[in-house]
């Protein structure tokens, strides 16, 4: 074997050398840089005091060196893996301190790795509210779905199916633009009492649904009343009667029967306007518009006694 191979300069160039062009640099690093002339390497200082034969000094010295490296370089030791029911705690601890984000990688972790676990339905709708709590709703309305396609019996199953509504609730537009979020989350509650009528979550779903329909009351009344102002009767009374047809129990029903009178009056319809007053102050006798209904009908009547005269 050459004499260079064992010589100082020799053994500092395949130390750092080596660690500076690989992965490991910094790993490495702790053998501190070597430059200028008799600077050695603690490790031939080392081996240096040791009376052996030059060769086998460099066959140590490169034993050690490999040794070295392979350690600083080698596989990290593997996380330590939870069995379910501990991932599951984990999880919702962090569900319970209310760090979502955390909870979300957690819940995923069991999802993902325990999809036979006894938890996994908990797991699989808590990962929905954790979404639903970050207000991402799109995501949640994935997450409660997949509960509901891959768990139809669970016992979650039912709120599951109402988040999925509550959640496209949460995504519609104000009344005045496009409702299309609130009518699917209407049929989504239709559904819902439908196929869980026992649900302890029918209270809420019953109240959820007169909040879409009072929504979509809202944009339709809006409508008429925008083409009532501008003198376009005939379009109001269209969008006013639908109001009264479809959503009579909301609390835009009373303002729309009132415009539909008024509309009647507008065009000197009187006949119909007062058939109309008579509705409303059957229908809606404490609403505050009750008193201007009862003035206009007074003096229709009125008119028409002395016309009779």
């Amino acid at each position: 074997m050459p004499n260079s191979f064992s010589s100082p300069a020799f053994l500092n160039k395949v130390l750092f050398g080596v660690a500076r062009s690989s992965r490991c640099r910094q790993d490495a690093s702790h053998f501190g840089p070597v430059s200028g002339k008799g600077r050695v390497n603690s490790a031939t200082t080392i081996l240096s005091v040791l009376h052996f034969p030059k060769d086998i000094k460099l066959l140590l010295c490169l034993s050690l060196f490999f040794l070295v490296v392979s350690m600083a370089c080698g596989p990290k030791q593997p996380s330590l893996i939870l069995d379910a029911e501990d991932q599951f705690a984990l999880a919702k601890r962090e569900f319970e301190k209310k760090h979502y984000d955390r909870a979300v990688i957690e819940f995923q972790k069991l999802v993902f790795n325990y999809p036979g676990a006894v938890v996994i339905d908990s797991a699989q709708y808590l990962l929905g509210v954790s979404y639903y709590n970050q207000k991402d709703y799109p995501l949640a309305v994935t997450e409660f779905n997949k509960l509901l396609s891959s768990f139809p019996t669970s016992l979650l199953s039912d709120d599951a199916a109402f988040m999925v509504a509550f959640c496209d609730f949460k995504m519609s537009a104000r009344a005045e633009l496009d409702q299309e979020r609130t009518s699917k989350a209407l049929e989504e509650l239709k559904s819902f009492l439908d196929d869980y009528p026992e649900s302890e979550r029918t209270k809420e779903a019953q109240d959820l649904l007169t909040e879409c329909h009072s929504k979509l009351a809202k944009k339709v009344y809006e409508s008429g009343r925008l083409y009532f102002k501008i003198r376009q009767y005939e379009a109001a009374l269209i969008y006013l009667k639908d109001l009264i047809n479809e959503y009579h129990d909301t609390k835009w029903a009373a303002p729309a029967q009132f415009h539909i009178a008024e509309a009647y009056f507008k065009q000197k319809k009187f006949d119909q306007a007062k058939e109309e007053y008579q509705k409303f102050l059957e229908n809606f006798p404490q609403d505050k518009l009750a008193g201007k209904a009862k003035g206009r009908l007074e003096k229709l009547n009125s008119e028409n006694n002395q016309a009779k005269k």
